[in-house]
């Protein structure tokens, strides 16, 4: 981080990044070039949306968005969506990136990617504000938004973490609930969310928030055999990241999870140890070019993409640099949501494409591409 959004987050933070920067190596990246691909390709139904995870699965690139704003109303009377996706099999960067499609229904409106439990839908309908018996608190909802997805291709399926959320009307009037996996099989399916723990109220959430656990699935990857989560917690401006792994065919068995303790893999969440400071937002994959694995994300209340980069998805991580600084958006809208789509990489990784969140009026946003060119540092 910046000297100068260090010390406006107070002497105690200022010195806990201090010292986290002091023990990290130096990064083995250097960004040599970059170059803005314009927005992301959306459907005239989309006046903005954000998020924008993406997975290589069956011969596409695929991409889950969380809050969706519409131009058109639905079959639901609403022009609002929790989360939506869409997908592509131009992989091209040459000529940018087109052809993307999505699930719409009978109105052309993009339907939600996630599927709701019926306690959700009743609820949501409930405190819908379309509805003339609107529920105290009228507007609030329960979301579900997708983070990071990966492929498994032993078991032909792609794995989708996501948060889920309690929110009122209000500026940064929510909360989280706690994180799982959705399992997807295929693009003519919808992602199925198990039951994970049948005993609980939330019986679909792996980690839940009330027990303490950080939203896993904010970045993921599967090497070795290994399924890799990342979960951030910590105050807003500073977030710590907690590494998880399991064997994919057991990503849905609580107790067949290990956490890195620092030293090695604990069954104990407790033991965890910060692998690296982040944000919530960010994508970790390994990189050939560089022959590191790379961090990417955006820095909080900022417009600049940051990069580090670790010989491990568990580290040690290096200090962070500038990967790119990106358009700013209209108004005093900070971006957000920077992170890599490694599917797109070109000449083994030497360029990589990033995407972030951008306000371009009210109410409306673009996703907005950038390419960067990258070489390593012996």
């Amino acid at each position: 981080m910046t000297t100068v959004l260090a010390a406006r987050r107070g002497p105690l933070l200022l010195a806990s990044l201090v010292s986290s920067i002091a023990c990290s190596p130096a990064i083995e990246v250097e960004v040599v070039g970059s170059r803005d691909l314009g927005p992301l390709e959306v459907s005239e139904s989309i006046r903005g949306r954000d998020g924008g995870y993406s997975v290589h699965a069956w011969g596409r690139s695929i991409w889950g968005y969380g809050d969706s704003i519409l131009a058109i109303e639905g079959e639901d009377g609403s022009a609002w969506r929790n989360n939506t996706m869409s997908h592509t099999e131009d992989l091209d960067l040459s000529d940018g990136v087109s052809g993307f499609v999505e699930a719409v229904d009978s109105l052309g409106a993009p339907i939600e990617f996630l599927p709701q439990s019926d306690e959700e839908v009743a609820f949501n309908m409930a405190h819908s504000s379309n509805s003339p018996s609107c529920a105290d608190p009228c507007g609030a909802r329960k979301m579900l938004w997708p983070g990071a997805m990966v492929e498994d291709v032993e078991r032909d399926r792609v794995l989708v973490f996501y948060s889920k959320f309690y929110g009122e009307p209000g500026e940064w009037n929510f909360s989280a609930i706690g994180a799982s996996i959705a399992v997807w099989e295929g693009l003519d399916s919808t992602p199925v969310r198990p039951e994970v723990r049948p005993d609980q109220d939330e019986s679909t959430l792996l980690f839940p928030v009330e027990e303490g656990w950080p939203s896993f699935g904010v970045a993921a990857l599967i090497e070795d055999g290994h399924l890799y989560a990342y979960g951030c917690d910590g105050e807003f401006l500073a977030k710590h990241c907690k590494l998880g792994r399991v064997d994919p065919a057991q990503a849905l068995e609580l107790d067949a999870w290990r956490f890195f303790d620092g030293d090695g893999w604990s069954s104990e969440i407790d033991d965890a140890k910060t692998v690296l400071d982040a944000h919530t937002i960010l994508t970790i994959h390994y990189n050939a070019y560089v022959g590191r694995y790379l961090a990417i994300y955006n820095g909080p209340l900022e417009n600049d993409i940051y990069i580090r980069t670790a010989p491990a998805p568990e580290g040690p991580w290096s200090k962070e640099a500038l990967a790119v600084k990106t358009m700013p958006g209209v108004g005093d809208a900070a971006n957000y949501s920077g992170m890599a789509h490694p599917e797109f990489a070109r000449e083994g990784g030497r360029f990589e494409l990033l995407s972030y969140h951008r306000e371009t009026g009210d109410w409306a946003s673009e996703i907005r591409l950038v390419e960067l060119e990258l070489a390593p540092i012996d």
